[in-house]
């Protein structure tokens, strides 16, 4: 075969190499453009529907339809949906921030001293509306946090890390059982340990290290509770992993538990996020 020949056989199967990656290219574009179809479906959809229950109750409230005692459940559950909506929306801008800046460098969070017991007390009389209906109790151990300092954090994050948490162990408790919050001090390490566990679906083994990857549900998460994204617990990852923390997921003695590290004075001196 002559020099030209060769450089031509070279050319051709450089050309269809390059067809076949824009081929694949295309495909991937597509496969994006669907879930970011798929995404912003979800995202409607989950918002809309507290706020259509914030309407419907609010009408019921104006035109003078209920009871003394109805009006107080009715309130609750306006309180409930709006927490729901306020917490989903706070996700949905999370994960916009996440996908075009993995580290959420551009977020100007202050580090702020956290005690992560008040913290948890905060987020379990915002949730525990949500539970009211099927006789589920939230409880912050505060004993167990005695010894622990505060954190040195970005204190909104951190308070969606837990939200994450909390919110899943409600949907996915069984009815009259209890979600128990506890921490304690780790002087080893210089760092606090908070676990949040509840009683409802088991942890799959061969689920487990997906639970924090990005859009992955359970078959039995989706039994039990068709609408989700499957992002909250990636952001909790994230949002951890920023703050050179530890986050996992287990089962121990029949409970699903999630346990989260956090240091105590490990950010300090690290002020990117505070210029």
């Amino acid at each position: 075969m002559s020099e030209p020949e060769i450089s031509m056989e070279k050319l051709r199967k450089r050309l269809d190499n390059k067809e076949q990656e824009n081929k694949e290219l295309r495909e991937q574009m597509k496969q994006v453009e669907k879930d970011r179809a798929e995404y912003l479906q979800n995202v409607s959809h989950q918002l809309v529907a507290p706020l259509n229950a914030i309407k419907w109750h609010i009408e019921n409230l104006t035109e003078g339809r209920l009871g003394i005692d109805r009006i107080q459940k009715v309130l609750r559950s306006v309180y409930s949906q709006a927490t729901l909506a306020v917490h989903l929306a706070k996700n949905f801008n999370l994960m916009s921030n996440l996908e075009a800046d993995h580290a959420l460098t551009k977020l100007k969070e202050p580090l702020q001293e956290i005690k992560l017991c008040q913290l948890l007390i905060n987020l379990a009389d915002d949730f525990q509306p949500l539970s009211w209906d099927r006789d589920i109790k939230i409880v912050v151990r505060k004993d167990c946090f005695e010894d622990a300092p505060s954190i040195l954090a970005m204190k909104p994050l951190i308070s969606q890390v837990f939200s994450n948490i909390i919110e899943n162990a409600v949907k996915y408790s069984n009815p009259a059982t209890e979600i128990v919050a506890e921490g304690k001090y780790l002087p080893s390490t210089d760092s606090v340990a908070v676990s949040v566990r509840n009683r409802g679906i088991p942890l799959d083994p061969a689920h487990v290290k997906q639970l924090f990857d990005r859009g992955f549900r359970s078959p039995e998460a989706k039994s039990k509770y068709p609408a989700g994204t499957g992002f909250g617990l990636y952001i909790a990852r994230r949002i951890v992993e920023i703050h050179e923390g530890t986050i996992t997921a287990g089962t121990r003695d029949g409970w699903t538990v999630f346990d989260v590290t956090l240091s105590v004075k490990g950010l300090k001196g690290k002020a990117r996020l505070r210029e």
